[in-house]
């Protein structure tokens, strides 16, 4: 049996500040997003509106390119 190796293909371990750092922007976006909602009317609306489209924007990202990446080849073995 061959010991787990991982691929050459990965990305070298990353650290805590560079994995949480876009989850959190996303978070302070919609954060304030939702307040300026809340708490303004006219042009803070249309920014409140911004900023809680980020999140969809970056799913509907990662989705499109999570479908661009090329499928694992299988081993005829």
């Amino acid at each position: 049996m061959k010991p787990f190796a991982p691929s050459q293909g990965r990305r070298a371990r990353q650290g805590l500040a560079r994995v949480f750092a876009l989850p959190l922007v996303l978070f302070a976006a919609s954060l304030a997003g939702l307040v300026l909602g809340l708490t303004g009317e006219g042009a803070p609306d249309v920014l409140a509106w911004a900023l809680l489209s980020l999140p969809v924007f970056a799913v509907c990202v990662a989705w499109r390119r999570r479908g661009r990446s090329p499928s694992p080849k299988k081993d005829p073995t």
